[in-house]
């Protein structure tokens, strides 16, 4: 096992890697990475669908074709407003919230049309 462990020093000649820190990151980020690559797995799927490029969809969204590359590699911490620019430019449903729809179905239909009957009068007001 030495020996092969001095081959490789030989091979590398001393030059260090970042291989140690970035396999650290990638574990101390683990859950927010994981649902990033579920998004960008959706945004292709959906660019695919739609026949759009990640131009067009940089576009709709006002922001960097770079910035959307990011996205669709799964390497960007996305925010909730870039989630919703996302959903509105792609017209698909990234995101839940399970807690919310489960209290919403909870409900009596006759409880939701009021409840959703006194929010929109209190925006007319």
């Amino acid at each position: 096992m030495s020996e092969i462990r001095k081959k490789l020093g030989e091979l590398s000649k001393g030059e260090s890697s970042a291989w140690a820190e970035k396999a650290q990151w990638r574990r101390e980020n683990r859950a927010w990475l994981k649902k990033s690559h579920a998004i960008a797995f959706e945004v292709l799927e959906a660019l695919d669908e739609k026949k759009l490029t990640q131009k067009k969809l940089a576009a709709l969204m006002n922001v960097t074709p770079q910035y959307v590359n990011n996205i669709v590699k799964g390497s960007e911490n996305l925010t909730l407003e870039t989630i919703a620019k996302l959903e509105k430019a792609l017209g698909i449903e990234l995101m839940t919230i399970v807690k919310f729809e489960r209290k919403v179905a909870a409900l009596p239909r006759q409880a939701v049309k009021a409840s959703v009957g006194k929010t929109t009068n209190k925006k007319a007001a």
